[in-house]
This record gives C-alpha cells, structure tokens and sequence, in this order.
C-alpha cells in the first residue's frame, strides 16, 4: 500500500482537501444568486430583494472564507498544487464581493443602482474567468 501511495504522490495526483470545491461552488453559487437578487431588485423596487441580496453576499464570503482556510491548510500539508492564476483571480472576486457587501450596507435604490449591480456582474464574471482558469490548469495538470 505504501508504495501506490508513494507512486501516486510522485506521478502528481494530489488528492484536494475534503470540502475545499464544495464550499468553493457554495460560495460561487451565493454570488451569482446575488446578482440576479439585485436585478429583482431593479424591477420590483422591493426591499426584500435588497436584504436578500445582503444575506447572499455574507454567506458567500462565510463560504469563501472557509475554503481559503481549507485551500491554506491544503497548501501547507502539500495536498494540493495551486493553479496561481485562478488563485489571484479568486482572492480578487472574494474582495469585490467583500467591497460589494459594503456597498449593500446603503439604504435602498442607492445600494444596488449602480453600483452594487454592477459590481455583483464584475464579480460573477471574475469568478466564470476563475473558474475556466482552474478548470484549465486541472486539464492540462492531468496529462
């Protein structure tokens, strides 16, 4: 058994920490919802949708916040072989949406328009660019 796992851990198949995509797709999922949140809020004019948009972006940093734990823990047992690209890219999206939550903070029509939209949609399309660059680095990591 040794030797496979030795054989393994040489050939590069690094095992990721348990947990670390699951709260990475939680949290990707969190920040989408809170755009599209944010475009009801548009229409409606409905101050649920502005609460719900606050309580999305908090539990989506909650989320973003323990995968970077998982992910540093990971990187310092050496489990994982960081993609640095996609790790910039996803420490930025987790501090557009820190900024985003501050701007949510604001009191009605002026907490979403504009700019709380329109950082919601930068940061959905940073987390997309992210994820297409980890995507990558696990293909071509795999060959």
């Amino acid at each position: 058994m040794a030797a496979i796992y030795t054989h393994e851990r040489e050939a590069g198949a690094y095992a990721a920490m348990p947990g670390l995509t699951t709260l990475t797709h939680f949290s990707a999922a969190f920040f989408t919802l809170t755009l599209l949140t944010d475009f009801f809020y548009t229409q409606t004019m409905l101050v649920m949708w502005q609460d719900f948009s606050s309580w999305l972006l908090f539990f989506g940093l909650i989320a973003g916040g323990l995968a970077v734990v998982l992910w540093l823990i990971g990187l310092v047992m050496r489990r994982i072989r960081p993609a640095w690209g996609g790790v910039v890219l996803q420490a930025v999206v987790l501090a557009m949406a820190f900024f985003n939550s501050l701007i949510h903070a604001g009191d009605g029509w002026t907490a979403i328009v504009p700019w709380g939209i329109g950082v919601s949609a930068v940061t959905c399309l940073l987390m997309l660019i992210a994820a297409f660059l980890n995507r990558r680095a696990t293909r071509v990591a795999s060959y």
